[in-house]
């Protein structure tokens, strides 16, 4: 069973390729499930993670050496947190496969809900829902 702080491979859908009529990611990439949520059973945001450093406007955290380690990534990368795709696990098509990869650390899972609730503060977290 997939849980909160799970690294997988997903065909993620930027923000900007599902404004451009695209319906699935061009290619599987890592993404952490980060919440799960009572409000939408069986529903999971994932943030992806790129090795490219992200823009300065983008809000993100750095993986360190040992984090990545531990999510089964290699360094350096990044976790995006001001956009996300929302999954219903029983629909999750784009799943490359539901085995993790690894998983990040409590104290770093503390510091992504930081930065997303910071987001959302400030008008600029948002997804794409995916069916």
């Amino acid at each position: 069973m997939l849980e909160r702080g799970h690294v997988v491979r997903f065909y993620y859908l930027w923000k900007r390729q599902a404004q451009a009529g695209e319906e699935s990611g061009r290619k599987a990439r890592p993404v952490c499930i980060a919440i799960r949520t009572k409000d939408i059973p069986g529903s999971v945001y994932l943030f992806p993670i790129t090795s490219q450093q992200p823009d300065e406007d983008r809000l993100s955290l750095a993986f360190n050496q040992i984090e990545c380690r531990r999510a089964g990534l290699r360094f350096p990368c990044w976790i995006i947190l001001d956009e996300y795709n929302l999954v219903a696990l029983d629909k999750a098509y784009d799943l490359e496969d539901i085995r993790p990869l690894g998983s990040v650390s409590p104290a770093f899972l503390v510091e992504m809900a930081r930065t997303i609730k910071e987001a959302a503060a400030i008008g600029r977290l948002s997804g794409v829902k995916r069916s």
